[in-house]
């Protein structure tokens, strides 16, 4: 009889093994997906273990379980139900899963919960359904720098041909579409020769939530000109402004500059404000860069040499008379320049021909101490002069701001020869310098950036070095700020400078 009962209890044992041992040890895939469905974003529970094991597809954002899915098709046509809310805002597309989503197919002998309708409510909440639409990336040699989404690429190009016609003219964008040689200038003025976008610009297909994509041609050409920054300045014109003065409050800005920035609300440079009109004065702070390549032929003087000094004894001290008028020579000098949104970064001479020789002065005096005495033939204090705020250009402005087109920091001259009355510095001129030209003129030289290289009562010869550009004092910007002073009345430099010769 023992022997019987240990045959049936050895018979059951093996069952048992047999039957409940793979359910214990055999199968790890449970045990995860167990670990896994616990810790899904949507809550999903654990049915029953089955026999065989069964095909699921699991759906995961940025690597984290959102859950198990039980019919793949029935989501893919839940998702496409969808997109009916979008089709009238993104009509010839469709509705997809976010980038950051992906699925993966597993098998398991696990009966999972079906909670189908639960991921889709979860991915529609949590702005994960996207609809396909282009990605427009923006790249250097360094790599992707910025990724927009665009409902239609069309609206792209429209709106990068809009930005780059704030820098380069219609006609010369189709010259260089159609690989037209454009001449150089033959007449004084700037020609326009090449324009670059200089970053790289490629196009694939991405799914996104609505609310990241670009949706007209507007949205797109406010980020070209700013990209991802929102702070906006705004500016209320008020008596006695001028666009020259309003820019150059607000960075130096040209009044082109300021016409670009305002369209629809200016026309044109020499278009009359009026108070109480809203101005942007925010410059681009634009993605990408629009490198413009122009040509500008300048005439010049050729300032002749210092005059020879002659002792005459039949002359009184203290008396001069000039035996030879000077003259200054002319030349015409090509420039090429290179304009980086609109902001000229350099620029240097490719030419230049010399239309006329200068002439150079002798003067008599009658003393041996010779005294500088102006001839009133004035010179640039800089070399390739730009005028950044006129005479007037703002109320209260008694001189000219004059700025070196490719140099900074330049190198300043004396307009003519004369004698330092003085230097120094002052809370608004900053670091000066004063010539009297020993002819009823002296000529005020401000906002040098450290004192000026010249002492009072020393003698200057024109075109002599007095100080470098600087941005002390009352100053808004590196410049030189020249002021007339004729009998003791400040007047307009350009009186005496050939200002139309420049722009």
């Amino acid at each position: 009889m023992k022997k019987v009962i240990v045959v049936l209890l050895s018979l059951i044992l093996a069952m048992v093994i047999v039957v409940f041992l793979p359910e214990l040890i055999g199968r790890p895939e449970q045990i995860e997906a167990n670990i896994e469905i616990d810790s899904s974003l949507v809550p999903q529970r654990v049915l029953s273990y089955g026999q065989d094991e069964v095909a699921y597809h699991k759906i995961y954002y940025k690597g984290k379980l959102i859950g198990v899915i039980s019919d793949l098709d029935h989501l893919n046509s839940m998702i496409a139900d969808r997109y009916r809310d979008y089709e009238k805002d993104f009509p010839n597309t469709e509705l997809g899963l976010s980038n950051d989503i992906y699925i993966a197919e597993e098998k398991s002998f696990i009966h999972f919960e079906n909670v189908d309708d639960q991921i889709m409510n979860y991915l529609a909440e949590n702005s994960l359904l996207g609809v396909k639409t282009t990605a427009v990336e923006f790249s250097t040699a360094e790599g992707i720098y910025e990724i927009i989404y665009v409902k239609d690429y069309k609206d792209f190009s429209n709106a990068l041909e809009l930005f780059f016609k704030n820098f380069v003219s219609e006609e010369t964008l189709i010259k260089i579409t159609n690989n037209q040689l454009i001449p150089s200038p033959t007449e004084l003025g700037s020609v326009e020769k090449n324009a670059i976008l200089q970053e790289t610009i490629q196009t694939k297909e991405a799914i996104v939530s609505p609310d990241d994509i670009f949706r007209n041609a507007d949205e797109i050409y406010d980020f070209l000109c700013y990209g991802r920054n929102e702070e906006r300045e705004s500016y209320t014109v008020r008596e006695g402004d001028t666009l020259q003065g309003v820019g150059y409050r607000f960075g130096d800005m040209s009044p082109k500059q300021l016409v670009m920035l305002n369209k629809g609300v200016l026309a044109s440079e020499n278009q009359l404000i009026v108070p109480g009109m809203e101005l942007n004065v925010t410059y681009y702070t634009s993605p990408i860069t629009i490198e413009v390549t122009k040509e500008r032929l300048t005439q010049q003087s050729i300032t002749p040499e210092t005059p020879e000094y002659v002792e005459d004894s039949s002359l009184e001290m203290g008396k001069y008379e000039v035996r030879v008028q000077e003259e200054s020579g002319i030349k015409n000098v090509l420039y090429e320049e290179t304009w980086i949104n609109g902001v000229l970064e350099s620029g240097k001479a490719l030419s230049e021909n010399v239309i006329k020789q200068p002439k150079r002065g002798v003067i008599a005096v009658g003393t041996k101490q010779v005294v500088m005495i102006g001839t009133g033939n004035y010179i640039w204090p800089v070399d390739n002069p730009h005028i950044t705020c006129h005479f007037g250009c703002y109320l209260g402005h008694t001189g000219t701001d004059i700025i070196n087109r490719y140099e900074k920091y330049a190198a300043i001259y004396a307009v003519d020869s004369g004698v330092v009355d003085g230097t120094g510095y002052r809370y608004d001129m900053g670091n000066f310098c004063i010539i009297n030209h020993q002819n009823g003129v002296r000529t005020f030289y401000m906002h040098l950036n450290v004192p000026a290289y010249v002492e009072a009562g020393q003698n200057v010869s024109r075109g002599q070095i007095i100080g470098q550009m600087g941005n002390t004092g009352s100053s808004e910007g590196v410049h030189l700020h020249l002021t007339f002073e004729v009998n003791g009345t400040r007047v307009n430099a350009c009186y005496y400078l050939p200002c139309e010769l420049i722009d």
